[in-house]
């Protein structure tokens, strides 16, 4: 695919966006950045059943800093049909027309997505960790609680999103899912939702004494599950090791 460079994966969801790019080459597969003109962009079905052309060959919406590389935001109709459509870009450098390929797929949006501003349902959190005791009024109130950690703990994280702030592609919606839920069973583990407990080196009801480790105590925000630490790291989206783009 050359100099065809994107965010991985390449994958959209109906009535979502991506942006899409690709940097000209002196000759195709010198590696060496060159300026194009009359760059255009062509999205069609590819071979897998996929139906229609979502965008016809077009240089409307590229754009280019410096007509090296150039970008396009696709934007994926509601009703776009499913599957792997083919991206071509078209550009001359020096009298010569290149053209690079690549593919972009298009996935349903799935059943049972929790509401803007939650990256998990209840179902999924059964699913995922097995509880089934927790009242579902629980379950709900500490999603919406390891949500906002998620998102804290993934300031700096730069990926595709809807128009309200959800993730767009199927792989990072599947990252965040699992981490809120992991960081959701975490909470409710913990026990300390309002963080008061962290106040103190030792507690004690009942009988039952517990003395927190003292990385833990006065913490200023809530610390972040060591499984969901794990799905986000490997995912690419913690602060601290992110990726480019998605």
């Amino acid at each position: 695919m050359g100099s065809i460079f994107y965010d991985e994966p390449m994958q959209v969801l109906q009535g979502g966006q991506i942006t899409l790019h690709c940097m000209f080459e002196t000759y195709i597969g010198s590696g060496q950045a060159a300026p194009a003109s009359d760059v255009t962009i062509t999205i069609t079905a590819a071979a897998n059943g996929a139906t229609g052309t979502p965008v016809p060959q077009t240089s409307a919406d590229v754009t280019s800093n410096d007509s090296v590389t150039w970008n396009y935001t696709y934007a994926c109709a509601a009703d776009q049909a499913t599957g792997d459509y083919l991206v071509t870009w078209a550009g001359t450098v020096d009298g010569t027309v290149q053209t690079w390929q690549s593919t972009v797929s298009v996935y349903a949006i799935p059943t049972g997505s929790p509401a803007p501003g939650v990256y998990a349902t209840v179902a999924q959190y059964r699913n995922e960790t097995g509880d089934q005791a927790t009242p579902v009024s629980r379950v709900e109130v500490m999603l919406r609680k390891a949500t906002r950690v998620i998102d804290h703990h993934t300031m700096g994280a730069v990926y595709e999103h809807t128009p309200n702030g959800m993730p767009s592609a199927a792989v990072v919606i599947q990252a965040f899912m699992q981490a809120t839920c992991a960081q959701a069973e975490f909470m409710i583990a913990d026990n300390d939702p309002t963080g008061v407990k962290r106040q103190y080196t030792s507690t004690s009801m009942g009988g039952v004494s517990l003395t927190r480790a003292p990385g833990t105590t006065g913490m200023p925000f809530p610390p972040l599950a060591p499984e969901a630490a794990m799905i986000l790291h490997t995912a690419g989206v913690l602060g601290v090791a992110v990726l480019s783009d998605w």
